[in-house]
This record gives structure tokens, C-alpha cells and sequence, in this order.
């Protein structure tokens, strides 16, 4: 982590009541709660709580958020932030995150352009510590409806890159039936001793996929010490073994009290593809969020996923409920490639 001081937060307008300053470990309940607005006003269907933002913020990769935070206040009461960290990724590139949350009833009081161009700042801070010859970028992440921040990025001059869709299976009526697997593959209930293994093959799975970041030591910590983790929801095909497919489900309380399943990673080792296990795994999934009770599911996908995941999803009865988009610019330092 990085601990040396850093940027200073910036100085609102006198009379505005807006309030920039550094982040503070009991922020996090305000900041969950700007955030849920956020969502809430957006549709999504991932929720924050403040167990959440305590895992996430225990297991922050190259971002220690006592300097790489700013918090910001309106009349006394939390309604944004931005956080920074940077990542190197499996494709060669470089990238430094900006986590940008302004809640909508602090919208129009510039309060995004501040967080984000000290975001911009700290962000040439730590990479003048961290040098490196990858090509690196900016990024951000919109939820589609955040009018705010997606105008601030397009200002600033980033332009959108990809995009995700929050896909939602309603009920958990007509479930799919679990297709036969191939000789020499299995399902069966995984055990804590397998947890190394199932982690491992799914970071060699996503290795491939658009800006995903290189393994950390923290892998297997940041899935067995989820609040949300759940190892009896999890479905792996087995050959022999050796995880060949993972799909994992997270237990998570919607902002509307009701209880959904969130699918959280679906994942097939290179090694075994076109052998329909993804779409195995994921059936014996749905069938065990049923089981448990849980009424309805959802998932996140790239849209523009070259393993056809869209597909299968709505194939599932899964289908597009709302969307982000990643928004991204040339560091500074660097030139644009064609």
C-alpha cells in the first residue's frame, strides 16, 4: 500500500456546503449509503451495505484509503467520494481506477469534476512511485443513469470503452434442466480444502477476458472471507481432480428488503471449453438458489464477451435489466495507440 501524504483535497466554493475532505474508517456507512442512492436511482440491481464496504475496503489491491480516498459532505451528511488505485493487467496495459460516487441529490454543484480531477491527481502521485513501461490509462466506471459522472468523463475527455449488463432471472420458475456431462466430468459438493484449486483455475479462466488484472496474493482471502460467500452454493464440474468449471453465488439483501442470489463468477478453464460445461454448472446453480429458497437471481456480463456468455444466460431465463459502462483516457505520460 502506498502510505506517503498525498494531494490535498480541494477547497469548495465559500457558502456552498460542500465539504471536501480525507477519508476516515467510520465513513464507510455514509459512503454505502450515497452509494445505495446512486444505485437505487439507477436501477441497479447489485446492492451496497456496509458489510460490503467493509470486504471491499480489506481487501483493497494497490490503494490504501487513508491517502487514496477523499470523502465529500453536503450540509453535514456524506454524498460522495472518490477513491484511486491502479492495477497492471493480464493484456500489458496499465490502468488507474477512479472510483467516483456522487449521489443524485448532490448533483449539479460540481462536486464530480472535483472528485475526479483529484482522482487524476493522486493518481500521477503514486505512478510517479510505480513507474512502468505498459501503456496506461485512465479508467472510470458509469452506472448507466448517472447523468452526473457521465458528463464529467466525456468533459474531461474519456471515452467509453465497454460495456456491462445487469441481467435479472425473476423468479425461479421453469429452471432449466441439468445437462449430462461429458465422460470423465462430475459435479460434486466442494470442500474448504478445494477452495485453492477452484480459485486458482477461475483466475486462469478470466486471464483472457478484457481488463482483467494479474493475480494478487489476496485471491483466495477476498472469496472465503466474503460476508456474501456461500461454498455450499457453489457449483464446480470436476475432471477428475481438477476444477474444470466454477460458477459461485453470493447471498446478498436487496435494497428492497428481499432477499436475491447474485451469480457472481462464471468460469471455464481454457483447457475445457465447447464442452457445455458452463452451461451444466450454471443449471446445477439455479437449481441450488432454488433449493435455498431464494426467489430470484441475477449476473453481471460483458456484453461484448467472446465466449458467447450473453447467450447462455438469457438461454437461462436471464434477462438485461440495466448496464455500466468503462470510460477511459491516456495517461498523461503516454501517447495513444491507433
Amino acid at each position: 500500500m502506498t502510505t506517503f501524504a498525498s494531494l490535498a483535497p480541494p477547497t469548495a466554493a465559500a457558502g456552498s456546503g460542500v465539504t471536501y475532505r480525507r477519508y476516515r474508517p467510520d465513513d464507510l456507512p455514509g459512503m454505502a449509503a450515497a452509494n445505495q442512492r446512486l444505485r437505487t436511482l439507477c436501477g441497479q440491481l447489485e446492492p451496497t451495505d456496509i458489510e460490503a464496504m467493509q470486504h471491499r475496503y480489506s481487501h483493497l489491491v494497490n490503494s490504501d484509503p487513508l491517502v487514496d480516498c477523499i470523502v465529500v459532505e453536503h450540509d453535514g451528511s456524506i454524498v460522495g467520494y472518490c477513491r484511486t488505485e491502479w492495477h497492471d493487467l493480464t493484456d500489458g496495459d496499465r490502468r488507474y481506477d477512479l472510483t467516483t460516487v456522487v449521489a443524485p441529490d448532490a448533483w449539479g454543484l460540481g462536486i464530480g469534476e472535483a472528485l475526479v480531477a483529484w482522482g487524476e491527481g493522486r493518481s500521477r502521485e503514486v505512478a510517479a512511485t510505480v513507474p512502468t513501461e505498459r501503456k496506461a490509462w485512465y479508467m472510470g466506471y458509469v452506472f448507466d443513469g448517472d447523468e452526473e459522472l457521465e458528463r464529467v468523463l466525456q468533459a474531461g475527455g474519456y471515452e467509453p470503452i465497454r460495456w456491462d449488463a445487469e441481467m435479472l432471472r425473476p423468479t425461479m420458475d421453469a429452471l432449466p434442466a441439468v445437462p449430462d456431462l461429458p465422460d470423465g466430468y462430475a459435479i460434486r459438493p466442494v470442500r474448504t480444502e478445494d477452495m485453492p484449486a477452484v480459485v486458482a483455475m477461475t483466475v486462469e479462466a478470466f486471464k483472457e477476458h478484457w481488463g482483467e488484472t494479474e493475480e494478487t496474493e489476496d485471491e483466495l482471502a477476498d472469496w472465503t472471507e466474503n460476508p456474501r460467500f456461500d461454498i455450499d452454493l457453489l457449483s464446480v464440474v470436476w475432471h477428475g481432480d481438477e476444477p474444470a468449471a466454477v460458477v459461485s453465488v453470493e447471498v446478498q439483501d436487496y435494497h428492497d428488503g428481499a432477499p436475491i442470489a447474485c451469480v457472481d463468477g462464471v468460469a471455464t478453464h481454457p483447457g475445457h471449453r465447447r464442452l457445455g460445461l458452463a452451461r451444466t454448472a450454471l443449471a446445477d446453480a439455479l437449481h441450488r438458489i432454488d433449493a435455498r429458497g431464494l426467489p430470484r437471481a441475477y449476473l453481471g456480463v460483458d456484453t461484448d464477451n467472446h465466449n458467447r456468455a450473453f447467450a447462455l444466460y438469457e438461454d437461462a431465463g436471464f434477462h438485461k435489466v440495466s448496464g455500466s459502462t468503462s470510460w477511459r483516457k491516456p495517461f498523461p505520460s503516454e501517447e495513444p495507440r491507433p
